[in-house]
């Protein structure tokens, strides 16, 4: 109580709500109850979390991968910034290092951070070299601030390494004054005896564009001269192209002269997702939980080159596409196990409440190809749950092998595309990305490509053959041993290539059967994963990626919650005969808004919101003196004329005052209901006229 009391408190700025125990022990409902059973929320959210957390980790490695080189090109920047100088200079320059972060994760420069405060060297037994300060636009709206910002993320640290320091204003310079920041670089030499100035003060400018160019320019030439007193050295995040440069287009030629500014670019965006999906999805040894179908491959490109060129997008659209695809009810079945009932999953299907789910289970195996039509009329009978378990383990085993020998097909296919261009045959390249051949792969449309490729592999001459036959060969020895034991037969026609090389063999002899060979296995890998059994329990195929969730669109939203509020509350259904009995005072008052011209009567809004209160009070009285009929069947008793007079002016002034509390109460939830369109942007008051407002929305609602 005492929390409703204080969320209906306009003083109240902020209120607290204690943690209920009972709150986490609530199953959470599920989308499809008419074939699940009370424990599959829970369990599936378990499965869903596992096999993200394995997709998660395999990326984050190819992420890191592509981090590091940038990582150690810019620790090698900030360690000889001080030592590799040209000499003769007239004056030290400031040095810069820029990184080209577009297309990389906002973990980029936490990298970078911790490289550079965790270094360590043990000649001279030095564990923190350096020391890292961050800043954001936000925290630059002028110098001052802009040096405040950059002295106070130093000076509030110890020289020592022990815990931060706060320091009195009355006994020290002035926050943003750069002479504290020199003051304490001298106690932080002393105490750490460091003859030889290795330590870096490092400041790293977060979205470098969005910083105000003139601050920017004053910075710079205060902390320019306090070089070499100051072993600043700045870290640019740039979201631009390297070129033409940002740096050279926005600022003078004076205030670049100050700089000694070196590059380290991050490889091309488009490059690095292509390499994460090919090495996530399309690897011949890592194999995922959830094989994402085309239309999540092409969503993710899309949403990348036109949206946000950020892996921590990527990895946002995949986490949703994983838990789009755990609320189907059969998902569960995706591990080999169940979660957290590996041992009993048999008894937990027998569960009386487990029977919908089973049901469906059942169906949905009777309607696959792992029992033949002439098993269809007796099967039924001697099914058990034990049964339906290892058919599901069947389709599981039989959907795992043929997705991983596409993704072996594929890359051979790729790696034929890569020779072909090597060696000069530039139509190889084709008008498809990479990812468009994975959804082509997917689909089981790659044929017009392979079918290219190995047409080009016929004609050959004989010292590219020779080279080709060799890079085949070379790549059937780096799959994985259960991968060879499926494709004997065509790498036993690679090995008689191969051997063939050797005599006095034409190159056109060669080249033709090889081809066909290639295209056949091709054809024979390179399917459809739909035409599998039960596919879509480990493959998202086609289903459609819920680009509302990543990419909402609030203002239709909010248009359809006002006008059609019960969808919200319980979808599909409606409490009474009239849907005016269920509408908030909001949508009441929105439904006038949107019959109103542009500019509303505040008092004729109000007597139209009346009326339609009024109305469901007189529906609400009837059903009530209609239902007190019903349960009143006894015969009132006759009263005599003096008492009943008395009684009639004790009922007249009762009526009379729940009259006035209900115009006040009518009064006070239409200001409320005027107030939340007022707070969502509908209305706009104005001084021509005080008793009206103006619309500020006129699209159709439809």
């Amino acid at each position: 109580m005492a929390v409703d009391t204080d969320l209906e408190d306009a003083t109240q700025t902020t209120v607290y709500i204690p943690f209920n125990d009972s709150d986490s022990d609530a199953a959470p409902s599920s989308l499809f109850p008419e074939r699940d059973f009370p424990q599959g929320c829970q369990l599936r959210f378990q499965a869903c979390r596992t096999a993200w957390d394995k997709c998660l980790k395999r990326m984050q490695e190819l992420i890191h991968s592509l981090h590091a080189p940038v990582v150690e090109n810019v620790i090698e920047q900030v360690k000889k910034s001080y030592t590799d100088e040209l000499p003769g200079l007239p004056y030290p320059e400031l040095p810069v290092v820029s990184v080209t972060s577009s297309g990389t994760s906002s973990s980029l420069f936490d990298e970078i951070s911790s490289r550079l405060e965790e270094s360590t060297d043990e000649l001279f037994e030095d564990s923190n070299d350096h020391f890292v300060t961050h800043v954001f636009p936000s925290n630059c709206p002028n110098i001052a601030g802009a040096m405040k910002t950059v002295v106070s993320g130093f000076v509030s640290r110890s020289p020592t390494g022990g815990q931060d320091v706060k320091r009195k204003p009355s006994t020290s310079l002035a926050a943003y004054d750069i002479a504290l920041l020199e003051a304490w670089y001298r106690a932080v030499c002393d105490a750490r005896v460091n003859r030889h100035n290795r330590a870096r003060l490092v400041i790293i400018l977060h979205d470098f564009e969005q910083l105000e160019p003139q601050v920017v320019q004053d910075m710079f030439e205060i902390c320019s001269s306090y070089i070499p007193r100051l072993p600043l050295v700045f870290i640019l995040a740039l979201s631009s192209p390297p070129s033409p440069s940002y740096i050279r287009a926005t600022y003078p030629h004076s205030m670049l002269a100050l700089l000694r500014v070196r590059d380290c670019p991050f490889p091309p965006a488009e490059q690095s997702l292509h390499n994460i999906l090919l090495e996530t999805f399309f690897d011949t040894i890592f194999e995922p939980e959830v094989m994402m179908g085309p239309t999540t491959i092409d969503f993710a490109v899309e949403f990348f080159t036109r949206h946000s060129s950020s892996f921590d997008g990527l990895l946002s659209i995949l986490q949703l596409t994983h838990m789009k695809h755990f609320e189907e009810p059969l998902s569960i079945l995706t591990p080999a196990e169940l979660p957290g009932q590996s041992k009993d999953a048999a008894k937990m299907l027998l569960m009386p409440d487990a029977f919908p789910f089973l049901d469906a289970l059942f169906s949905r195996v009777h309607e696959s190809t792992l029992i033949t039509p002439v098993e269809h009329a007796t099967c039924w009978r001697s099914a058990t749950v034990e049964s339906l378990l290892s058919l599901v383990e069947t389709a599981r085993h039989t959907f795992r092998t043929r997705a991983k020998l596409l993704r072996v097909a594929f890359r051979l296919v790729l790696r034929v595309r890569e020779f072909m261009l090597a060696h000069g045959y530039k139509t190889a390249q084709g008008d498809h990305t990479v990812p468009d051949l994975m959804s082509l792969a997917l689909r089981g449309r790659l044929g017009s490509v392979y079918g290219y490729l190995c047409s080009m592999v016929r004609k050959l001459p004989p010292a590219q053959l020779e080279d080709f036959v060799r890079a085949v060969r070379d790549f059937f020895e780096d799959v994985p041993k259960d991968v060879r034991a499926e494709e004997d037969e065509v790498i036993s026609r690679v090995d008689t290539a191969y051997k063939m090389l050797g005599r006095d063999t034409s190159a056109q002899d060669i080249s033709g059967p090889l081809g066909n060979w290639l295209s056949d296995y091709f054809k024979l890998r390179i399917v459809a994963l739909e035409d599998t059994p039960l596919w879509d329990i480990w493959y998202t195929g086609s289903t459609p990626f819920p680009s509302e969730l990543i990419n909402p669109s609030p203002r239709a939203s909010i248009l359809a919650g006002l006008i059609h509020p019960q969808d919200y509350v319980s979808p599909g259904q409606r409490s009474g005969d009239d849907e005016d009995d269920d509408l908030p005072d909001i949508s009441i008052l929105f439904k006038g808004y949107l019959e109103s011209a542009k500019m509303i009567n505040v008092y004729d809004w109000f007597e139209s919101f009346a009326v339609v209160l009024e109305a469901r009070k007189r529906r609400m009285g009837k059903n009530g003196t209609r239902d007190g009929a019903h349960g009143n069947s006894g015969t009132p008793l006759r009263q005599k004329g003096k008492q009943k007079q008395v009684e009639v002016e004790v009922m007249g002034e009762d009526a009379g005052e729940d009259e006035e509390e209900w115009h006040m109460e009518v009064q006070a939830r239409f200001i409320r209901a005027l107030q939340e369109l007022d707070y969502l942007g509908f209305i706009k008051h104005t001084g021509r006229k005080a008793d009206h407002v103006m619309r500020t929305v006129f699209d159709s609602p439809e």
